[in-house]
């Protein structure tokens, strides 16, 4: 028996369960559908089997929508006689069938809040929170939080009343439940006319989309649909900047969240990734993990002991004791009772690592950066553009940008067209303006830092992280790999390049992970197992099959 033709003779009661169950398959659904009479069903019956017995046990196990037909079937299977392809694909049908059940508690949730016994008339006159009891009620049932609970009502209505295409998604386990979160809660307390138009922008590319690309795409669309709102957002988030009190971890360690504008946060880690780097590449012992904390703590430290943190232009240096201190003078030296807590000698250079100073990139289309947002019609009301904080002469709409338009912050994500003029117009950041037609990088920054050096800044800023399908790493701090090794005649051209993070490039090299590039910045991976995807140049990820393993199927 080939591994093209699986043995459908299964004995008796299982061979019943699976012809009933296989209706499941959305294809059959179709077919049935379709029928014009008797005689067509049977007829189409017939060539689904056909079909179906072509297919591997991995391939019909991809196909087969979730519910208790899969999950019955998953159950009867042998896992420690099938191949590994088929073992990955039990774990994503697996994962389909945990969506289904997902959206079957949500829906619940909903509907339950919808009833009666959950909206006392009383409450609602005596709290400024939540009217109904629902999310009360399930805490208690599911032994968890009352904002578990809330939660999960929250999200259900949503599904339920505005976001229908994502709980169809959820349901037919085209999406997981951290996808549909992500849409539900990245929509919360917008209109419903918002949220539906977003939902429509990403809900398509949702099942190939990561967890973090996902929420990218959601706050992306967000600003593409109604800037304005988009900015009033923004600004009112900007003002809720904070840095959390510790709070204790086991092992006598403690964490400290901060939170604020997305410019300043990343302008903290690209300077601690800079310092850590620095030291490491001057033989430093540390990780760069541990080299990240102690540049940042060593500003306590060091604080502590010169009775002056410094905070230049954000406001005065002040001291430890209450007191400012004239001049915003520098931190002295950390006491050396206080080693091992900080950067050592009082401080580390961000230094120059390969070549180049720390900075960030801002991706912003030029019509952008010089003012406008993507201009309408002359009668257009001016105030309403955001150019540079001042009406335009423009008179552009700017009820709406085009998707592809909205300005991209490197390591953070989709921000304001505002928010990209104020940072491209600062002295730490490199902007790469891009055309509005074409979408190709038309200007580097040249005229405030010296160009990139050719090919690799050409690579790393087209591919932007990672090519690994679904991995996040920023690829600045990528190695450049050749798709096809140089020792094996590959060139070192941008059509034979691709940034990969230190485990991606190992797993290529040794893991048995091939990849090729098609074209430039388009890059095909097979695992193991035999499964092919291809990351798009956005960083989409397609599943495009499975390659065929030599080999009998196992009995299933």
């Amino acid at each position: 028996m080939s591994s093209n033709e699986p043995d459908l003779g299964l004995p008796g009661e299982r061979r019943s369960l699976r012809m009933e169950r296989m209706f499941d398959d959305a294809r059959w659904v179709g077919r049935v559908n379709d029928a014009a009479s008797d005689s067509a069903l049977v007829a189409g019956c017939v060539q689904l089997l056909v079909e179906h017995q072509q297919l591997s046990l991995a391939e019909q196990l991809a196909v087969q929508l979730p519910g208790g037909a899969l999950l019955d079937r998953l159950d009867l299977l042998d896992l420690e006689a099938v191949d590994e392809a088929t073992l990955v694909e039990v774990v994503a049908a697996a994962r389909r069938v945990e969506a289904r059940v997902q959206e079957v508690a949500l829906h619940a949730a909903a509907e339950l809040a919808q009833r009666p016994a959950m909206n006392p008339e009383d409450l609602a006159g005596h709290t400024e929170g939540p009217s109904d009891v629902t999310g009360d009620e399930l805490a208690l049932r599911l032994c968890g939080t009352k904002r578990e609970g809330r939660k999960l009502v929250q999200r259900g209505r949503s599904l339920l009343r505005t976001l229908e295409r994502t709980g169809e998604a959820l349901k037919f386990g085209w999406i997981d439940l951290p996808r549909a979160a992500v849409i539900a809660d990245g929509l919360e307390g917008v209109s419903w006319q918002v949220a539906m138009a977003v939902e429509e922008a990403v809900i398509e590319r949702a099942p190939r989309r990561t967890v973090a690309q996902l929420r990218s795409d959601v706050a992306k669309a967000l600003i593409a649909v109604d800037p304005a709102e988009a900015e009033v957002r923004a600004q009112a988030r900007r003002s809720d900047r904070h840095v959390s009190r510790p709070q204790a971890l086991p092992d006598g360690v403690a964490s400290l969240r901060v939170e604020g504008p997305a410019a300043e946060v990343l302008a903290l880690d690209v300077a601690l990734e800079s310092t850590a780097r620095s030291a490491k590449a001057q033989g430093d012992p540390r990780t760069l993990d541990q080299l990240r904390f102690d540049a940042l703590t060593g500003l306590g430290s060091r604080a502590l002991a010169s009775g002056v943190f410094g905070v230049d232009g954000a406001c005065d240096a002040v001291r430890v004791d209450g007191r400012t201190a004239a001049g915003g003078a520098p931190a002295g030296h950390a006491d050396r009772s206080l080693a091992g807590t900080g950067v050592r000698d009082g401080g580390a250079a961000l230094g120059v690592v390969g070549g180049r100073r720390p900075e960030i990139q801002v991706v912003v289309t030029l019509e952008h950066l010089q003012g406008g947002l993507a201009c309408g019609g002359a009668d257009a009301d001016a105030a309403e553009c955001l150019c540079a904080g001042a009406p335009c002469a423009c008179g552009g709409d700017v009820n709406s940008i085009r998707l592809d338009d909205v300005p991209m912050l490197s390591g953070y994500g989709p921000i304001t067209p505002t928010a990209a003029r104020a940072i491209a117009a600062g002295g730490i950041w490199r902007r790469l303006v891009t055309d509005p037609v074409s979408r190709t990088v038309v200007d580097v920054g040249s005229a405030r830092y010296r160009p990139p050096a050719g090919m690799a800044e050409l690579v790393r800023a087209r591919d932007g992280t990672c090519v690994r399908p679904g991995c996040g790493h920023q690829a600045r701090f990528c190695q450049l790999d050749h798709t096809v090794p140089f020792d094996a005649g590959g060139p070192t051209s941008v059509a034979n390049l691709g940034p990969l993070c230190v485990r991606d490039h190992l797993i290529k090299t040794h893991g048995d992970f091939t990849v090729t590039q098609p074209e430039p910045g388009l890059f095909e991976w097979v695992t193991p197992t035999g499964h092919r995807y291809r990351r798009e140049r956005e960083g989409t990820t397609i599943p495009v099959g499975i390659v065929k393993q030599s080999g009998d199927d196992p009995p299933f």
